[in-house]
């Protein structure tokens, strides 16, 4: 029986053998340059010595060379014949590829329009509907904590009221960065997008002014002391704990909020992300931007997997008590960052329209107390925008630092009535409506006062009017919860891993390749069902070779009890028709690749005339990627052996004696 050693080595010989024919036949042309034939002699040693590491297994016996020369020599001898049944499994062959290289192009052509390459790295998260989970700046470095994260881009989306020219209209508006621009292939066809990569804002040192709870710029070093705290975590949530003042530093575990008060030591560390300036509050005198971080001792959980209902030391079905050698939980003294903490501040003059004003006495947190009862002196860091009203809905002005420049589309311009040619450098007044799934507190409503923004940039899309805004503009408003966030990762094969991760949390994530892997499942099972269609044909074909080869044997029954009678063994015999079939088999394999990737080709050609008239471009339709053409070959091969071994055998059992009196 073949094995798949002898038919590679066989495949390699034969592309050798009819390599060096053809390298001796364009030498051997008179007219060719002589130096190139005298350059032949390596080329001559590589062949000979190649042909001995993989023939180098036949001893005793005749060479497989020599078999390839003599089947060869033999269909030239019958060389209607020969062409017949090798045009047979090429049609078979053939069929089959073009097929399936319309399907593999198909394929390819709906993912090209569906995905680009990029965005098969890229996942949108957000949260469960109804659910209580938020999207925070925690949140956001909870995912760049993942080692296969490569960014985490967050988005918030309001309602804006535009109004040009008197005419107001309501429409989606979505404050991003300009790395969430690029990586959502955002390019637009008149302009350029904003430069704003901002998540934070730091807010200049001002006092004496009416404005919302912002952080005054402070500087100190890391490590340094500001002043000794009262601290409530907030109900439900897990503050992570580290061994350092850094986002850098080792997670010793998890803590939450105890009974009673708490009291620790703020002190200056290292940068992060938060939603009320106190990470990058202050600076050192090298100019270094440092945060505000937490110094006390805590009770410490370990984040793990639990059940709630057999594990005591279970809580949310995510923590666990963490306890030393003698069984007691775990209390240390650790650094955590001033997220979703309150802290004991300054008291606030009684306002209708504010918050607070803030003076050169406010304390150095720029925390506010919710009420003026004594007893409760607990606050929540307040937002950037620090404006509460009395009513429903609160009116805020945009942070001063805010760039005030759109990126818009051209159904938004067609509302507008706006040229798009002319629309780079216009301008329209919008307010922005933020609700408060967006918000600390869930019963606010946030409206900015009309501003005017710039147009710089158009975008194609012609669906549903909508304009971007540089991210921080809209997180002046007091945002401290997120509508979304892309995730990109490092590679494609990780992006799988990394949703799981994500969805473990209690977030909802999708991606175009939930998309892909639909249209995947789809073409596969198309591609399958063309195969089978292209089998019947192959079918045919291999029986007409079957049929060439039983009669060639007939007619070569003289030739066999020769060949016997000269010293030829049986198997050798055997080998000699198997290799005819296997040449007529490769052979007819890889005329029909060509045959059926020129016939993809051409229908491509054709339907691109088409779609050249109707504006869409150039279309291909045909595509066979490599492991196709290596499956395609093994194929041919494999048909040529089974339709090869009859007659082979038979050939094995003629007698020679009979043979030779055979007419």
């Amino acid at each position: 029986m073949v094995t798949l050693y002898e038919m590679t080595t066989f495949v390699l010989l034969l592309m050798l053998y009819l390599t060096a024919k053809a390298v001796d036949r364009i030498t051997g042309w008179r007219y060719f340059p002589g130096f190139i034939k005298k350059a032949g002699s390596p080329l001559s040693s590589f062949y000979t010595r190649a042909v001995k590491l993989l023939d180098h297994r036949r001893t005793g016996t005749i060479s497989r060379i020599n078999l390839i020369e003599l089947s060869i020599r033999n269909m030239k001898s019958k060389k209607t014949r020969t062409v017949v049944t090798v045009g047979g499994m090429m049609i078979g062959i053939g069929t089959i590829v073009f097929l399936v290289s319309i399907g593999y192009g198909l394929q390819q052509l709906v993912i090209i329009r569906v995905a680009r390459l990029e965005e098969m790295r890229q996942a949108d998260v957000a949260p469960q509907t109804g659910g209580k989970l938020k999207i925070t700046d925690e949140t956001l470095a909870n995912f760049k904590d993942i080692t296969s994260v490569k960014m985490s881009l967050p988005l918030i989306a309001v309602v804006g009221r535009v109004n040009y020219q008197n005419s107001v209209s309501d429409m989606a508006v979505y404050g991003v960065t300009t790395d969430y621009l690029k990586e959502s292939a955002i390019k637009p066809i008149q302009g350029k997008i904003f430069d704003s990569n901002e998540l934070t804002v730091k807010v200049p040192e001002k006092t004496g002014q009416v404005a919302g709870a912002y952080i005054e710029s402070t500087s100190g070093e890391v490590g340094d002391k500001i002043q000794d705290i009262d601290y409530l975590i907030d109900q439900s949530s897990w503050i992570r704990v580290r061994e350092d003042a850094s986002t850098s530093a080792k997670i010793l575990g998890y803590t939450k909020r105890v009974e009673g008060s708490s009291t620790g030591e703020e002190i200056w560390g290292s940068k992060y992300l938060s939603d009320t300036g106190a990470g990058v509050a202050g600076e050192t005198e090298s100019g270094t931007t440092v945060g505000k971080w937490i110094k006390a001792p805590v009770l410490l959980w370990k984040e793990q997997s639990c059940d709630l209902e057999s594990d005591g030391d279970c809580e949310d079905g995510k923590y666990v008590v963490l306890r030393d050698d003698e069984g007691r939980q775990v209390q240390e003294e650790g650094y955590f960052a001033q997220i979703n903490v309150k802290i004991r501040g300054a008291e606030i003059r009684k306002s209708p329209q504010v918050l607070g004003d803030t003076t050169e006495e406010s304390s150095q947190s720029a925390e506010f107390v919710a009420n003026t009862d004594s007893s409760i002196d607990w606050v929540e860091i307040a937002s950037e925008s620090g404006i509460i009203q009395t009513q429903d809905i609160k009116t805020v002005e945009l942070a001063s630092s805010a760039k005030k420049q759109a990126v818009v589309n051209r159904a938004m311009l067609k509302v507008l009535g706006i040229n798009e040619n002319e629309a780079v450098g216009k301008r329209f007044t919008a307010s922005f409506v933020v609700v408060g799934d967006l918000l600390s507190e869930s019963q606010e409503k946030i409206e900015s006062a009309p501003t005017e923004y710039t147009i710089v940039g158009v975008t194609p899309e012609e669906k549903s009017p909508i304009f971007y805004v540089p991210f921080m503009d809209l997180r002046s408003l007091g945002v401290t919860n997120f509508s979304q966030v892309k995730v990109v990762v490092q590679n494609q094969s990780e992006l799988a891993k990394t949703r799981q991760q994500i969805e473990a949390m209690g977030y909802v994530t999708r991606s175009v390749a939930d998309t892909v892997a639909q249209i995947n499942s789809l073409f596969a099972t198309a591609r399958t069902i063309l195969m089978l269609l292209g089998m019947v044909a192959l079918s045919v074909a291999a029986l007409g070779m079957f049929n060439t080869l039983t009669v060639s044997l007939l007619e070569r029954t003289r030739e066999v009890g020769l060949m016997k009678a000269m010293g030829m063994k049986s198997s050798e015999v055997q080998e000699l028709f198997l290799t005819e079939s296997m040449i007529m088999g490769f052979f007819g394999g890889i005329l029909g690749i060509l045959i059926g990737y020129l016939a993809g080709k051409l229908v491509g050609l054709a339907l691109s005339f088409f779609a050249i008239v109707k504006g869409v471009g150039f279309v291909d339709i045909s595509y066979i990627p490599l492991p196709f053409v290596l499956v395609v070959v093994f194929l041919s091969l494999l048909v040529g052996i089974v339709t090869g071994i009859y007659p082979a055998k038979r050939a094995t059992k003629i007698s020679a004696l009979n043979a030779l009196r055979y007419e």
